[in-house]
């Protein structure tokens, strides 16, 4: 006899593959919005070239629900490789290592990160990626912009603080590994 607890769990796993699946098929599409008037269009360019409207948002629409509409099929990509990432770390046993970290794992890591962030803070394809991770940013146009919305991401108020402190590094690098992987993944 299956519980109410199994049931649910069962159905669970029923929608996980099914939105699996739709990511499977969309794989290679681009979803954007496009402002016309006081209506907002979600666009998909499919991977065939193919762009089509995929809804009209009316100018009632708040930004963030214009936001978490357009961007539904890159969250959904994201939440499923962070779940494969997690049952992958699971099985090969790093989820019983232990909370704290220790003392090598809390070295900081050897580089320059100041340096780096401000060659990131050049490129005009990491303005794109902190315009769509930042709340309330407009559009980034030079470094200086850059600079200051990447501080505040990750809670510093130099750059000279990411060779020097360790939360601050680990939150740089976790930021520029995001990029890396929103570039691969197509801008999505």
């Amino acid at each position: 006899m299956t519980t109410p607890a199994q049931a649910a769990r069962e159905r669970e796993k029923q929608r996980v593959a099914r939105l699996e699946d739709i990511v499977r098929r969309a794989k290679g599409d681009r979803w954007s919005f496009d402002v016309d008037g006081k209506q907002t269009h979600i666009l998909s360019l499919r991977a065939t070239g193919e762009s089509v409207v995929l809804c009209t948002i009316h100018d009632e629409a708040l930004p963030d629900e214009i936001e978490l509409i357009s961007g539904a099929l890159a969250n959904i990509v994201l939440l499923l490789e962070l779940r494969q990432r997690a049952i992958i770390a699971l099985k090969s046993g790093r989820a019983s290592q232990p909370q704290q970290p220790t003392q090598q794992q809390r070295q900081m890591r050897d580089g320059d990160f100041a340096a780096n962030a401000a060659i990131l803070c050049g490129q005009p394809l990491f303005h794109r990626f902190l315009e769509r991770r930042a709340r309330d940013c407009r559009a980034i146009h030079n470094k200086d912009h850059a600079d200051k919305v990447m501080k505040q991401l990750i809670g510093i108020t130099s750059k000279t603080q990411l060779n020097k402190e360790e939360r601050a590094q680990a939150a740089f690098i976790d930021l520029r590994s995001d990029f890396e992987v929103w570039k691969e993944r197509g801008r999505a």
